[in-house]
């Protein structure tokens, strides 16, 4: 199991890796950009996204990410609100869950551990 967490927060991303490290196989990346090189180099099965990121948001990096790996289950995450831009990209299938922030452990490590039995 493989996944790949974006976040401009490098906090976020320690925190990340350090409590998921012994389920999987854990790359962070700061940027956009990075995460789609990791993409590119590594098979992730999982992708966690920040909404907010400042090159592209979470949600646009996830529909593009769709495309090109059809096969990860990909997981939005914002502080935000659900709205109906995020409603919709469920709808078009570019992420599988949503996950609030800061995100609950349980619920990811729950989620993870599903993902690996797909």
């Amino acid at each position: 199991m493989s996944i790949l967490y974006i976040d401009h927060e490098v906090n976020n991303l320690n925190s990340f890796k350090a409590t998921f490290r012994r389920d999987a196989e854990v790359f962070i990346a700061s940027s956009t950009s990075e995460g789609f090189r990791i993409l590119e180099e590594k098979d992730i099965d999982v992708i966690f996204a920040d909404h907010q990121m400042p090159e592209m948001t979470g949600l646009e990096f996830l529909r593009l990410a769709s495309a090109k790996y059809p096969s990860s289950v990909r997981v939005l995450m914002t502080g935000n609100a659900y709205t109906d831009e995020i409603r919709n990209a469920a709808i078009k299938g570019f992420f599988h869950r949503y996950i609030n922030k800061p995100w609950d452990e349980q619920q990811l490590r729950n989620l993870i551990t599903r993902s690996s039995h797909n």
